[in-house]
């Protein structure tokens, strides 16, 4: 694997973080005033607000990377705020970052224990940021390295990152110094590598694939029903209850730079007793590839996503020309 999960805030409204997120804090916003570029960003106000999303598998290294601005407010006292959380399957805390009052970080095992400390004032109030953390988890062998907008300012190596289990399964991330707002933006989970100053943007549905073209519209056009950043849920929709039914549709892109990746969404919930489940699809260059079965859709809706690094047609980087000629959606498999 490699690019794990990624998130630009943009395609579902406040009510709905907690269909892509696995749990949230008492009072995250979302706005385009947060937003680094464009669409959403997500405000963070002291300790209580945060999100938490659980990985797939357990990892024993893994990279996050996010876009940060933070004001100048906030009692940073050197107390263990951390902005970003590495925890095991029980939520244990195994290393934290903190912001220090010198606008330094500091790395934490999960007991508080400080691990080593960047030099100050490596970030500065009232821009924006590019933060990405690695950490290794182990009793002898840990890692935590921190780069702020490419650069390396902490490298910690023969570390005890151990606090809990062998690995890492939960990351949480937004909490901040009390009574100090912060906007976040272009999150990525990564089990390879660094990615960069990553921008995360979301592209909707504006065609309808002459292939795959089996579910019903609620009213009028199926990419009308479909097209809605954020999600409006049963305003208008795509449904079908027929095994191996499969919708496609194809999407404008515009000029790219370099794609690490795409995330296919579905959000989704079920209307009828019973199990259905979904397989994401892709159909490149006249065929179709099919991601993993999710599990059993839910009553209420929750985004069902996938990440291609590459093209499945010839494992090759996506680009404009590709993404733009490709169709993307789902097939009932269940």
């Amino acid at each position: 694997m490699a690019l794990i999960f990624m998130d630009g805030f943009d395609h579902y409204t406040q009510n709905q973080i907690s269909d892509k997120w696995d749990a949230v804090g008492a009072g995250p916003n979302l706005s385009s005033a947060y937003a680094r570029f464009s669409g959403q960003g997500y405000q963070s106000y002291g300790t209580g607000y945060w999100l938490k999303k659980i990985i797939p598998s357990n990892e024993t290294t893994l990279y996050v990377g996010f876009a940060w601005y933070r004001d100048a407010g906030g009692t940073l006292n050197g107390g263990n705020w951390g902005i970003l959380k590495f925890m095991d399957e029980n939520a244990v805390i195994q290393v934290s970052l903190r912001l220090d009052a010198g606008l330094g970080f500091t790395a934490l095992l999960g007991d508080g224990t400080e691990l080593g400390s960047s030099a100050a004032d490596v970030i500065s109030n009232y821009r924006w940021h590019y933060i990405e953390a690695k950490v290794t988890i182990s009793a002898t062998v840990g890692v935590v390295e921190v780069k702020i907008d490419g650069t390396q300012v902490l490298n910690l190596t023969s570390q005890d990152t151990k606090y809990g289990s062998d690995y890492i399964r939960q990351v949480y991330f937004g909490g901040c110094t009390p009574n100090q707002y912060s906007w976040f933006d272009d999150f990525y989970v990564d089990d390879a590598q660094f990615n960069g100053d990553c921008r995360i943007r979301t592209f909707m549905p504006d065609s309808i694939s002459s292939t795959n073209n089996s579910f019903t519209a609620s009213a009028g056009n199926k990419d009308d029903c479909v097209d809605e950043s954020p999600s409006n849920e049963d305003t208008d929709y795509i449904t079908s209850d027929t095994l191996n039914h499969k919708q496609g549709f194809g999407i404008t892109t515009g000029t790219l730079g370099t794609v690490v990746g795409i995330q296919l969404n579905n959000h989704c919930r079920l209307d009828e007793a019973g199990t259905r489940k979904i397989t994401p699809l892709i159909r490149s260059n006249s065929t179709d590839y099919s991601g993993t079965e999710t599990d059993a859709i839910a009553a209420n809706y929750n985004f069902e996503y996938e990440i291609w690094e590459t093209d499945p047609d010839d494992s090759n980087p996506w680009t404009q020309t590709k993404l733009e000629a490709a169709e993307f959606g789902l097939e009932i498999t269940t």
